[in-house]
Order: structure tokens, then C-alpha cells, then sequence
């Protein structure tokens, strides 16, 4: 046990190391969620809703718990976190607002407008606050499209990765299981405006056991080769007749080749679900989208 202990050290001291730096950031970020208490400000805003199931993906029980979360959630971040979904085309509509948007676009025109015609914004109309719309009808052109729409705030926080990687933990989920999709958005937007999420890595729970399965192997059979001895000798192997022999061998170096390939980089690439994200450019909203 000693020697085991001894052999895998450094991996314990890692892995001690890590677990040290969650407890720190858990600890710290449960002290920063509990100090925060913001108090709202919108008198304009036309409803107190925030989870708007108009494409019944989800039971009441489901509805009631989204809304207890959003609550709790909008007063640790200081912005309103709306839901929508729909099973509807949007092809009308959007382009009715703009006649050369694209399919793409259809689900944004939507977020933005419906944002806005509620007065949303945590702080005044308008103002800090998120909406995800996630329309499951599919569009003429074989997609589902599911916007994230970032006001305020909010917008200035979020960068293209870290909306792609929002709605790629929500994308996780969205078709198994709507409830936990939804509930992803709204608990990653708020370990994201709290600073937690410093780097976007998903690791999957079975990894840290594939990694003590692998080290307790590569252990078990370094062991064994360690202890099975072959006998490369005996009394006569250097030995010829009554004078000793060496055996000599070397090594000569023959010739050298050198083989080189030029590597081409690709400028294209993708998710298998499809995705489309975007800053918002100079506009009031800013935000990014996935199509499945």
C-alpha cells in the first residue's frame, strides 16, 4: 500500500490540489450569492411572469419549480431571466418586421420584440435582463431554432464563447429533458453574472473513475513486471571453452530521412446540431443562437 501510495504522489497532490481550489471558489461564490440581495427597480414592466410555455413542453409542476428558480436567481443577479417556448412558425412574423431576414433570424426578431413589448429589465424598461426562446416547430428549412437574447448588463458580460457555451449545456438536455434544459439556462446564467464559471470545461462524471480505473492498472502492471524475473544468464553464457566471451553489440547509425507535410487548416467547423452565435453588434440587445 505504501508503495502504491508512493508511486501515484503527484496524482494525489493534484487531485488534492483541485479539490482544495472547488472548495475555495464553492465557498466563495455561496458567500458572494448570499451577500447579493438586489432590489428591483422596474415599475414598466407589464407582467410578472417569467416562464411562458406557449409550446407545452412542460408540466405545472415543472412551470411552478422554473418560476421558485427564476425568482430566487433574478435577485442574486439583479436581472430578469425570462422563458419562452414555442412549436409555431415564425416566418410571418419575422418577416412582416423585416422582409429579408433569414431562417436564422426568425427566433431573435421574436426575443427582442417580445422583450420589449413587456418592458423587461431588472433595473427599468428595457433594461438588465435575458430571454431564451426556444421554438420548437421545425422552419421550411429543416431546423429548430432556440435564441439567447442579452440586455443591459448583461450584454457587455457575455462574450460569443460564453454564449455558445450556455446554450450548448442547454442544447445537452433540450430534447430529453425540457425541464432540465431550462433549468441549465437559468442556473449557468447566474454562476456566469457571479464570476463562477471562469473556465468553460464539461467533465463528464464517470472521467475522474476512468482515470482511477486506468491509474490503478497501469499500477498493478508495472507491479508485476517489476517482480517476474528472467534469467538472462547462466554459469557458462560467457564462457567458451575456458576463456571468457563478451558478446559486443552496437548500434551504427545508417542514414537519416526527413519527411515533411504541410498541414492544412481548416477555416470551416461545426457542432452536429448547428449553431449560430453573435454579439449583438452596436444594437440594444445583444445575444446568440443554436438551430437542432
Amino acid at each position: 500500500m505504501r508503495d502504491y501510495i508512493r508511486f501515484f504522489k503527484w496524482l494525489y497532490i493534484i487531485f488534492a490540489s483541485l479539490l482544495l481550489l472547488f472548495g475555495i471558489l464553492t465557498a466563495g461564490h455561496a458567500i458572494i450569492a448570499g451577500a447579493a440581495g438586489y432590489e428591483r427597480t422596474n415599475t414598466e414592466c407589464t407582467t410578472t411572469e417569467r416562464v411562458f410555455d406557449y409550446g407545452d413542453v412542460l408540466t405545472d409542476k415543472e412551470e411552478a419549480k422554473l418560476r421558485k428558480l427564476i425568482a430566487k436567481r433574478e435577485k442574486q443577479t439583479g436581472c430578469d431571466i425570462v422563458l419562452v417556448t414555442l412549436k409555431e412558425s415564425l416566418k410571418d412574423y419575422a418577416r412582416a418586421i423585416d422582409p429579408n431576414v433569414g431562417y436564422a433570424e426568425f427566433v431573435k426578431i421574436y426575443a427582442e420584440q417580445f422583450y420589449e413589448d413587456n418592458n423587461f429589465g431588472y433595473d427599468m424598461a428595457n433594461g438588465d435582463g435575458v430571454i431564451l426562446v426556444d421554438n420548437w416547430y421545425r422552419e421550411d428549412d429543416g431546423r429548430i431554432y432556440t435564441w439567447f437574447c442579452t440586455t443591459g448588463k448583461v450584454k457587455s458580460a457575455y462574450s460569443d464563447v460564453d454564449i455558445d457555451h450556455l446554450l450548448d449545456n442547454v442544447y445537452v438536455y433540450v430534447e430529453k429533458d425540457p425541464y432540465r434544459a431550462y433549468e441549465t439556462y437559468v442556473n449557468d446564467f447566474y454562476h456566469d453574472m457571479l464570476g463562477i464559471n471562469v473556465v468553460h470545461v464539461n467533465v463528464p462524471r464517470f472521467v475522474p473513475w476512468l482515470i482511477g480505473i486506468i491509474a490503478t492498472v497501469i499500477f498493478i502492471i508495472i507491479n508485476l513486471a517489476g517482480k517476474k524475473g528472467v534469467k538472462t544468464t547462466t554459469a557458462n553464457t560467457y564462457v567458451n571453452g575456458m576463456e571468457p566471451q563478451f558478446r559486443v553489440r552496437e548500434d551504427r547509425f545508417l542514414r537519416k530521412s526527413v519527411t515533411q507535410r504541410k498541414i492544412e487548416s481548416s477555416s470551416s467547423g461545426g457542432r452536429s446540431g448547428g449553431h449560430r452565435s453573435g454579439g449583438g453588434g452596436g444594437g440594444h440587445h445583444g445575444g446568440g443562437g443554436h438551430s437542432r
